[in-house]
């Protein structure tokens, strides 16, 4: 296999168990650039939330952020940035308001959260995904059920479905793999020969898109079987050790 591209996810993949980049994984990370490779980080954080790996890299890196609703170039120039309609907002604040389901809220401007008293409705900004959160799984699955019903989200649901912890709402359309695809065309970079790193829900689509998909060993299971791959813990520099045998791979 002839890769030109690795794609990593940041939390409980290329960071430690308490979020850090360890020694290991930034110097395979930047052996994979030096040989030719190109890295983008794909997380579902805000851009905020990713520049400081950046920074620790101390790499030029293009950055896909919200679960793919923003694209990022290596110069940090906005690439594309997908938003939630206005009505689908409002429709979220309802439902969250209706099941008391708290909220973290991702927009171009920054990260809003409902324990802070900021409230969707009221905030005039370019929304790009709402994370949906409470202990009640009754009611996330009930507020579930109902955005589901408009089809005009995309819906992420992390834990099980009878017993959701926790959901990301973003535009229709979007996602790790479609974000990932439109940077590979702007690149010259065919599918083929993209490696993706992850580790929850919202990478599956991505691991299945990319020509060599890897999940990391505490991954939960319906993640590990839409990979090709199975990498070492994330807190085993998984990412470090799974580089460098792609490396090896490519050199023999």
């Amino acid at each position: 296999m002839s890769l030109k591209m690795i794609a990593l996810d940041l939390d409980g993949t290329l960071l430690d168990r308490d979020g850090s980049l360890s020694d290991e994984n930034a110097e395979w990370v930047r052996k994979a650039q030096a040989s030719g490779m190109n890295v983008v980080l794909v997380s579902g954080r805000h851009r905020m939330r990713m520049i400081p790996v950046i920074e620790k890299l101390d790499l030029r890196l293009p950055l896909i952020s919200a679960n793919g609703c923003e694209i990022w170039d290596a110069d940090g120039r906005l690439m594309n940035r997908s938003v939630l309609p206005w009505k689908d907002v409002e429709t979220v604040n309802l439902f969250a308001f209706q099941h008391n389901v708290r909220y973290r809220a991702y927009c171009a401007e920054g990260v809003f959260d409902s324990e802070n008293n900021h409230h969707l409705a009221q905030m005039d900004y370019s929304w790009l995904k709402v994370l949906l959160k409470s202990d009640d799984t009754r009611s996330l699955s009930d507020a579930r059920d109902r955005l589901q019903a408009t089809n005009r989200v995309e819906l992420i649901v992390y834990g099980s479905p009878e017993a959701p912890r926790q959901i990301d709402v973003q535009p229709k359309g979007t996602g790790k793999a479609s974000a990932l695809a439109k940077l590979c065309d702007k690149l010259g970079i065919r599918r083929e020969e993209v490696a993706a790193f992850g580790d929850d829900r919202n990478d599956i689509d991505m691991l299945r898109w990319a020509g060599l998909g890897v999940a990391m060993g505490n991954a939960p299971d319906d993640v590990k079987a839409a990979a090709d791959w199975l990498a070492p813990h994330h807190h085993d520099a998984g990412v470090a050790r799974t580089i460098a045998r792609l490396l090896r791979q490519a050199s023999a």
